[in-house]
């Protein structure tokens, strides 16, 4: 077997194992809250932890500007 032909037959593999990989990992905490009573913590870190760089970025971004002004 040549080069090519082991590189694809590992391809095909690692694609495989990649592609069961989420069936067993559905008790995920990210992927859907188990508990309905904390789906809205859930939502509340996601957009905290969004927004969060965004306001860094831009206090950090007003510093300067009040700085240099």
């Amino acid at each position: 077997m040549n080069r090519a032909a082991k590189f694809a037959l590992r391809t095909i593999h690692a694609a495989g194992i990649v592609f069961l990989i989420p069936a067993v990992s559905r008790a995920c905490s990210a992927c859907a809250p188990g508990d309905p009573k904390t789906a809205g913590v859930y939502l509340t870190m996601t957009v905290i932890m969004s927004a969060l760089p965004m306001l860094l970025v831009g206090g950090i971004g007003y510093w300067v500007y009040r700085r240099h002004s």
